[in-house]
């Protein structure tokens, strides 16, 4: 059942790559059922989805007065779309929710990809049904988060800084990490990123990290704080993980290769974005220790591959003379992870499914 659905998901999506184009109702066709798409997956379908349900059904309709303090497990644009959407039902909340993202995020690909086609076909294969999909609340706030990054591409650092404090207010606490991004906007900035990476994987290998360093860094700050319980949490359900993998390993070696072959052709903005994305694989080794705030935090530096993963492509026409060679090769590594990712990785499950007929057998 979970391999159908892994196919049915791939071809429905590559399907709906075709509706995209400059034409104003192909692409209002093309938003609305990719968004009814993950609205109803995210619904039914992901990880989060009972979990999502239950938060839905106990917040939308407690006390006015208990608001401010809600705010301490979740965040302001959540907590107030719940009590908006709470007189309908929960697939109204997350199609609302899908729509909003997705329309922003697409937005911003148009405005600075050198490619959106191909910056979409990355972005469904690698983001699409596990932020849109699942992680709703992050996936939001990452695609607020990002136009702060466009505005320090522009150098408004003024700008940047007001909507990545906002982001983290609003949609998701953990974006408060993106106030690094003025310390990372250089070639330079990339060498020191490589150079810890590469410091920390040593570290791993005679078995030390910063978990315990974060552990003391924390225990003076209070618990009540916003945000400050979901640290709290993280830090003491730490479980060790990996810091790299084969698909990791392999994206890395990519992403090195397309930074020196691109590095005096690259936009402010892909300067940033290959700091981030180097960023997310830092985050992989240095947070080994703790799984939850390696895939937190490395997920949202990582989200910036999708605006330099065109250059791939260009990348594969300098050996490839025809441009369609190229393009099938690119599709088949995105299809290839998208399988690898949402079906042997678990993201699109038997256990996922099986929440579907839970939820209507509890209605019933």
């Amino acid at each position: 059942m979970a391999m159908f659905f892994s196919f049915f998901s791939f071809f429905y999506i590559a399907t709906l790559s075709w509706f995209y184009s400059n034409n104003k109702v192909s692409k209002i066709v093309f938003i609305i059922f990719v968004c009814l798409f993950s609205g109803i997956f995210s619904a039914y379908f992901s990880h989060d989805s009972l979990a999502y349900q239950k938060i839905f059904n106990g917040y939308s309709n407690s006390p006015s007065w208990q608001f401010f303090n809600e705010m301490t497990h979740y965040e302001l644009f959540f907590l107030a779309s719940l009590k908006v959407f709470g007189f309908f039902p929960a697939i109204f909340f997350f199609c609302f929710y899908a729509l909003l993202s997705f329309s922003i995020k697409l937005a911003l690909i148009e405005k600075v990809s050198r490619n959106p086609v191909l910056s979409l076909l990355c972005f469904f294969a690698f983001f699409f049904l596990y932020l849109d999909g699942t992680v709703i609340r992050i996936s939001l706030g990452v695609t607020v988060a990002y136009w702060g990054i466009y505005l320090l591409s522009k150098n408004n650092l003024l700008g940047f800084f007001a909507v990545i404090l906002l982001s983290s207010l609003l949609f998701h606490y953990s974006l408060i990490v993106l106030l690094i991004m003025p310390l990372f906007r250089s070639h330079l900035s990339i060498f020191f990123t490589i150079a810890l990476t590469f410091i920390f994987l040593v570290l791993f290998f005679f078995g030390h990290g910063i978990l315990g360093f974060l552990l003391v860094a924390t225990q003076h700050l209070d618990s009540s704080f916003i945000g400050m319980n979901k640290l709290f949490y993280y830090l003491n359900i730490s479980r060790m993980s990996h810091p790299y993998s084969i698909v990791f390993g392999s994206l890395f070696v990519a992403s090195l290769a397309g930074y020196f072959l691109f590095k005096k052709e690259l936009s402010e903005f892909e300067l940033i974005s290959f700091n981030m994305l180097f960023l997310s694989f830092l985050c992989l080794v240095a947070l080994y220790e703790s799984q939850v705030l390696q895939n937190r935090f490395s997920e949202i530096f990582r989200y910036s591959l999708i605006f330099i993963a065109p250059l791939f492509y260009d990348a594969l026409t300098r050996f490839f003379v025809r441009p369609r060679w190229a393009l099938g090769i690119y599709c088949i590594f995105l299809g290839g992870y998208f399988f690898y990712y949402y079906y042997f990785k678990g993201i699109v499950s038997d256990k996922n499914l099986g929440l579907l007929h839970t939820y209507f057998s509890k209605l019933l």
